[in-house]
């Protein structure tokens, strides 16, 4: 069990269209959240300003904008990241990729997006991959830990199998993650958060689920719960 403070646990996903509302979130949750992540749509209408507002408020951000290009390109990409607070980038779980951010040295940890929760079997077949697609999440996960990747980003349904199969020295970070009463959206492989806790993940990516919330600081509180029970179970 690492020792990651229950109010890290959750990363709260601004998937928002403006850097207004994300500051307005921020703003509005960081008594009880302390982990936010910046995707590529907030990132492009907002930059780093956005980041900063962020870190200045003694919050730890998730960069997640899942680079995937020549490596060399990567590598230039993520010395962007150096100095600006970040504790997680994203990058695609293709291993010259990982390898080019890496070397970037940015002191950002690097996590390898394994296989997008939004797809399935069906998409991973298109891929003329023989085997499921859980298969090839440890198939990429593997490939990419071997070669000293700090994280991975999977759904929580690999995440056991990845803990089992992987070992324990890594950060994993699941998206997909819905409350029981939540409906899916657009995300295939999803999970509850006392199910990911104990299956392994050490961070829950959540944004819709307490963003449309009623009240959104006694969703975060009912989650957090879990995610110490499931600690502690």
């Amino acid at each position: 069990m690492k020792n990651i403070p229950v109010n890290e646990r959750i990363i709260f996903a601004l998937d928002v269209p403006t850097p207004d509302m994300a500051r307005q979130l921020v703003e509005r949750l960081d008594n009880e959240i302390n982990f936010f992540k910046v995707g590529l749509q907030l990132f492009l209408a907002g930059g780093w300003p956005v980041v900063d507002h962020i870190v200045k408020r003694g919050n730890k951000v998730m960069l997640d904008l899942k680079l995937y290009d020549i490596p060399a390109t990567v590598g230039l990409a993520v010395r962007q990241f150096a100095d600006r607070g970040i504790t997680f980038a994203t990058v695609h779980g293709y291993g010259p990729v990982v390898e080019a951010a890496l070397a970037a040295d940015s002191g950002v940890k690097i996590l390898a997006v394994t296989v997008l929760t939004s797809m399935g079997d069906e998409e991973v077949a298109e891929l003329n991959f023989q085997g499921t697609v859980e298969d090839l999440v440890l198939a990429r996960a593997k490939k990419v830990l071997a070669i000293g990747c700090d994280g991975l980003v999977c759904s929580a349904r690999e995440a056991a199998r990845l803990r089992r199969e992987c070992g324990p020295d890594f950060a994993m970070v699941t998206p997909g993650i819905r409350p029981a009463d939540i409906k899916s959206d657009d995300q295939k492989r999803i999970a509850t958060p006392g199910r990911a806790i104990r299956d392994g993940a050490d961070h829950l990516v959540i944004g819709r689920p307490i963003r449309d919330a009623e009240d959104p600081a006694a969703t975060i509180t009912a989650i957090q719960q879990e995610i110490s029970a499931a600690l502690h179970s």
